[in-house]
């Protein structure tokens, strides 16, 4: 994600909800008609399997607390202590009204759990020396608050620590979060003696609270060094928020792209193996300076991914904070090296003893922007694509390879000029936001139509260039760019279908990925807060496309009313609409955008070509108005409807204003539908 964009946030056009009233006040509702002509019998192209991806980012909440289920903050104790010694998040219990000569901290960064820090030059572990000068019964210890519970989930935990010459009593409890509360749930740890030892806990609260906090007492006389600890609910699934889980499941990603986005220039995948209590933590220099712990890495991803049947992308770092293409390849020889081999061995070291086998790889992230660490200019990213791609297919030749594209055509066409026989895919990324619209919302309506025009600019500079080479393009990045609650409205999820639609219309995009898919920024889709979530419009417009992804796309004709935006053309159909079918012919998927902010559109249906069943299932994705926005106090403003209609191979529907619907069609007779159907040019 560009950091220029990100930064545009702060400049926000509050005539935005302004405009679409007064658009409302020239528009004069009534009927409104439209026609859909499908050819059943006539393919136009095929519609690429990984279609529909997901991309999730280490951006703020995006891994930690938002996918990860680890809910303690700071578990290492490595980020920078107040000055009683306590790092972020840590608070002295029972509070600070009085002075306790009895206990003392000191942040310390010369005893601490051993990590490996031999892939970082700087060094950021640190432990939470306490010193317990009485031992006379009195509460002592920390409290870390805001920890979600629910009645009569395990929550199973562990402490690892040090003590100097002396046994602790520990006394680990849930309780509410305010002086002399409730306690929850408790346990004890006795005879805390010696070396790092890991003492673990299971606590079972008996009440459910949304910000609860935990309790870690200490006993004895003498010094003691927790470093780290950590709690996760009983239902993660393999480290991630079963309730996140679920709702990425929900999506069928084809393909998961991560580490990033940006922050793929600052990372080193080795901080993100081993033993997770000995991974280090690292700086983020894309996002925040915000301490990252290495909890999430390539074996947690390659899991998550695989327990939603998704298979992984990874962007490697190019040229980044130290990258080298030796790194690369060596990342490569983890994922999918044999366990006799130097890296491959590591992974199996590491309790995965069979190979990842990831296919795609992504060379960089963005490096024409300023704003990523191993930004260069494009004919300089070439000769580095072409030294990567030496290195990395080296270890795997049956890798596919991602470069590095974009919106300008220059950048494509030096690196394709240089690099084209080695690229199997070109990743280009899509924002449009307020300044983009110009105070113009159907500006915003009619943006995607212009990407249509634009792949197949490509489409033709790669067959200029590359002659021969099948290269396709990931918009593995896109999303619209707007002030919140605008982000999670209904005016981006017509935008986001309109613009699938026209990925579906594409012979060329074979991989697309919505950002972000979990927090990050307001575009996440699925936007968790520590003990809730809720999906935004985009999610649901994602969920519905691709559980009806059809194999080949089918000739359609429309007519549609239209209307005239200030810069993004005139003449513009209210209607946008792309017919698919399944791979068996046993189904035809009619998605449907009414962009129209005020009427419904009466819409007739004709089907030629094949024989339909006597009634079909609609979907459709609506809310009240155009700025109707998801939330966590509004989770449902936006949502999905089915229903079932009659139709036949002449039909009505009628598709209300600023909506989103997929009207599946069920096929008589299929193998002779088949056997029918004829390819046909789309140009």
């Amino acid at each position: 994600m560009s950091l220029a964009l990100w930064s545009s946030f702060s400049f926000v056009l509050c005539g935005l909800y302004l405009t679409w009233p007064a658009l409302r006040a020239q528009h004069q509702p009534g009927p409104a008609v439209a026609a859909v002509e499908i050819d059943a019998d006539r393919v136009e192209g095929q519609i690429s399997p990984v279609l529909y991806g997901q991309f999730d980012e280490f951006m703020f909440e995006g891994v930690k607390r938002g996918l990860t289920a680890e809910l303690i903050r700071d578990r290492s104790f490595d980020e920078a202590p107040n000055a009683i010694g306590l790092p972020r998040f840590w608070e002295r219990e029972p509070d600070d009204r009085n002075d306790d000569p009895g206990l003392h901290f000191h942040w310390d960064d010369a005893v601490f759990y051993p990590t490996r820090h031999e892939f970082m030059s700087e060094r950021t572990e640190h432990s939470l020396r306490v010193n317990l000068a009485e031992d006379d019964g009195q509460r002592r210890g920390i409290r870390q608050g805001g920890i979600p519970i629910r009645q009569g989930l395990p929550y199973h935990g562990y402490l690892w620590i040090r003590t100097d010459v002396f046994k602790a009593r520990i006394h680990v409890a849930l309780e509410a979060d305010r002086t002399g509360g409730e306690t929850y749930s408790s346990a004890e740890i006795n005879d805390v003696f010696g070396d790092w030892k890991k003492y673990d806990f299971t606590l079972t609260p008996s009440k459910s609270d949304a910000l609860a906090k935990i309790v870690i007492l200490f006993s004895g006389k003498g010094r003691l060094c927790p470093d780290p600890a950590a709690m996760l609910p009983g239902d993660a699934v393999d480290g991630v928020r079963s309730d996140v889980f679920q709702k990425i499941k929900a999506l069928r990603p084809a393909f998961i792209r991560w580490p990033g986005g940006n922050v793929a220039q600052d990372y080193h995948w080795m901080w993100g193996i081993g033993p997770r209590d000995q991974r280090l933590t690292w700086t983020n220099l894309s996002w925040g300076n915000e301490p990252e712990s290495s909890d999430f890495g390539i074996d947690e991803f390659v899991r998550l991914c695989r327990n939603v049947s998704a298979e992984p992308s990874i962007t490697v770092n190019v040229e980044g904070r130290g990258a080298t293409p030796t790194e690369a390849a060596a990342w490569v020889e983890y994922a999918n090296g044999q366990a006799s081999s130097r890296q491959g061995a590591m992974r199996a070291a590491n309790g995965n003893f069979n190979a990842f086998k990831v296919k795609y790889w992504e060379v960089g992230n963005e490096i024409w922007g300023d704003w990523v660490h191993g930004h260069s200019d494009a004919n300089t990213y070439a000769q580095n694509f072409e030294r990567y791609a030496a290195a990395m297919s080296g270890v795997d030749p049956s890798i596919q390879l991602i470069a590095v594209g974009d919106n300008n055509m220059d950048w494509n066409r030096a690196v394709l000029r240089l690099a084209g026989p080695h690229i199997d895919y070109l990743a280009i990324h899509h924002y449009y936001g307020t300044r983009d619209m110009m105070g113009d919302p159907l500006n915003l309506m009619a943006h995607p139509l212009s990407y249509e025009r634009f792949y197949k600019q490509v489409g033709d500079l790669i067959r200029d260039l590359v002659p021969g080479r099948t290269i396709k393009l990931a918009i593995n990045e896109w999303n619209t760019s707007l002030p919140v609650p605008s982000q999670h409205s209904m005016e981006s999820a017509l935008y986001a279908a309109r613009l699938m639609n026209v990925f579906e219309r594409s012979d060329i995009v074979a991989m697309s990925a919505e950002s972000d898919m979990v927090n990050g920024w307001s575009g996440g889709m699925v936007q968790a807060s520590h003990d809730n979530l809720f999906v935004t419009p985009t999610y649901l417009v994602n969920e519905l496309y691709n559980r009806h992804l059809g194999a080949q796309r089918i000739t359609a004709r429309v007519s549609s009313p239209t209307f005239d935006a200030t810069s993004e053309g005139k003449g513009v159909p209210y209607l946008d609409v792309v017919v698919s079918r399944t791979a068996d012919g046993k189904h035809i998927f009619i998605k449907a955008v009414n962009t129209d902010p005020q009427r419904e559109l009466r819409t007739s249906v004709h089907i030629a070509g094949a024989q339909v069943s006597s009634s079909a299932v609609i979907e459709t994705i609506n809310a009240d108005s155009m700025t109707s926005a998801n939330s966590f106090a509004t989770p449902n403003a936006v949502s999905l409807q089915q229903k079932t209609i009659k139709i036949g191979s002449h039909f009505l529907v009628d598709f209300p204003q600023h909506s989103v619907s997929v009207i599946t069609l069920n096929i008589l007779s299929p193998t002779a539908f088949r056997r029918s159907t004829a390819v046909v040019n789309s140009d």
